[in-house]
């Protein structure tokens, strides 16, 4: 194989491992009107103790409010690692729409899109 067919090849592959980082972490969950994904994150930037250290922690508050979780996911990014910095981990939480009220109350966010893949996304 020649030299420019062989970088050509390395730089097709460099590519294809660069777009599959921007597909949402939503792509093959089942979701509804009556449906709606929240978020949570660990802790409110670095440096602060965690609020929950696992995404089942996460999950236990809401069991505790009486929400039901339909589906769930930990998603972590990279991030810098000085105090003012946010924390790369956050949990996921698919739930029904009438119980939105309560996930809110409770410290939860509401993730507004779907191809958003976590807060450190514009």
């Amino acid at each position: 194989m020649n030299l420019s067919k062989q970088i050509l090849l390395y730089i097709l592959f460099a590519l294809s491992l660069t777009n599959t980082g921007c597909e949402s972490i939503f792509l093959n969950e089942q979701s509804t009107d009556d449906t709606q994904w929240i978020k949570h994150t660990a802790a409110a930037e670095q440096c602060i103790p965690y609020e929950f250290e696992t995404i089942e922690d996460a999950l236990k508050e809401l069991s505790q409010a009486n929400i039901e979780v339909l589906s769930s996911k930990k998603v972590e990014f990279p991030v810098c690692r000085a105090c003012f910095c946010p924390v790369g981990l956050e949990y996921y939480a698919l739930i029904a729409q009438k119980q939105l009220p309560t996930a809110v109350e409770i410290g939860w966010t509401v993730v507004s899109d779907s191809t958003e893949t976590h807060s450190m996304t514009p």
